[in-house]
């Protein structure tokens, strides 16, 4: 009978000390599965920019932008582009000294994947007061910063991609995007409401459309490369076995994009390829957003008047 009681105590211990673990043994199984949630969720996030979400390529978009009134808005603009665009990524390098906070959190809500870059055009490169917007090349360092973390970035990470450098103040049709996503090495089209013409770009003819016949531009016709920034688009690979290929200050107005493509390894526009049904379509314009009028504002600073508090920025 001792032993049979003993036997039941011991019994009774162990289902008391079984019970007494099983809130600990639940607290620890729900924290393992805590951590490797989480340890699953920022390895997806670290690995999403190198592995694109689907097998198609991956297209690279390269945004030179600078502090303005109207920045926000086409930053904003081009964004709501891009959100309707697969498998797309977002470089977007600024031209200041400092990180903008307003800026990174546009991105950071943007949806888009993306990468922020900063760096200052230096002052001597800097247009004066009284020159015209054209009269510098604009983007330099802020292109040349961005090229330079692909190189760093994708030189040992190699996929099927493109880059296309987008100014944020142009206008863009979906469908560029989808025109540009399997370049072989450099793509073109036309391009709406640039170089003093409604239109200026590759021409094809009616029985060829898979070759450029012409280039259909006004300002010096003889550039190797007559072609806008927004009018073509370059295969990874080039921009990765051609590191010397960049922007240069010393180049005039114009030549920006010859001098980046003679880079690259090209020698004429014949080489290129015709995309947007054989140049027959506009899908990107050349705009520009006008300075707003702040008149009235100003009248009413000189009067002493504070405006009512805003948390968003303009």
């Amino acid at each position: 009978m001792l032993r049979l009681g003993a036997i039941q105590a011991s019994a009774k211990r162990t289902r008391a000390q079984t019970f007494c673990r099983l809130p600990v043994l639940w607290w620890r199984c729900m924290l393992y599965s805590f951590v490797l949630i989480c340890a699953t969720f920022f390895l997806v996030r670290l690995t999403s920019h190198y592995s694109p979400r689907s097998s198609i390529p991956r297209i690279y978009i390269l945004t030179a932008t600078y502090p303005r009134l109207v920045q926000r808005a086409e930053l904003t603009r081009l964004c709501n582009t891009l959100r309707n665009v697969i498998n797309v990524y977002w470089i977007v390098c600024e031209d200041s000294a400092t990180r903008s906070k307003t800026t990174i959190a546009l991105l950071r809500n943007c949806g888009v994947p993306f990468t922020y870059l900063n760096v200052e055009t230096p002052f001597n490169q800097r247009p004066r007061p009284n020159e015209p917007y054209w009269s510098r090349p604009k983007g330099i360092s802020q292109r040349n910063l961005g090229l330079r973390w692909i190189r760093e970035t994708l030189l040992f990470r190699r996929q099927p991609s493109v880059l296309y450098i987008a100014d944020d103040d142009n206008t863009y049709s979906l469908e560029v995007f989808e025109e540009m996503r399997y370049t072989r090495r450099v793509s073109t089209w036309p391009v709406g409401l640039s170089g003093e013409l409604p239109w200026e770009g590759c021409v094809t003819s009616a029985t060829d459309r898979s070759r450029i016949s012409q280039m259909w531009v006004a300002y010096k016709p003889n550039r190797p490369f007559p072609i806008d920034m927004a009018g073509f688009a370059v295969n990874m690979d080039l921009i990765l076995n051609h590191p010397e290929a960049k922007f240069d200050y010393s180049r005039p107005r114009g030549l920006q994009e010859s001098e980046f493509l003679a880079g690259l390894g090209l020698k004429h526009w014949s080489e290129l390829e015709p995309k947007a049904d054989g140049c027959q379509k506009i899908l990107v314009w050349h705009t520009r957003t006008a300075d707003p009028s702040l008149a009235a504002w100003r009248r009413l600073q000189s009067q002493g008047v504070v405006a009512p508090p805003i948390r968003d920025p303009v």
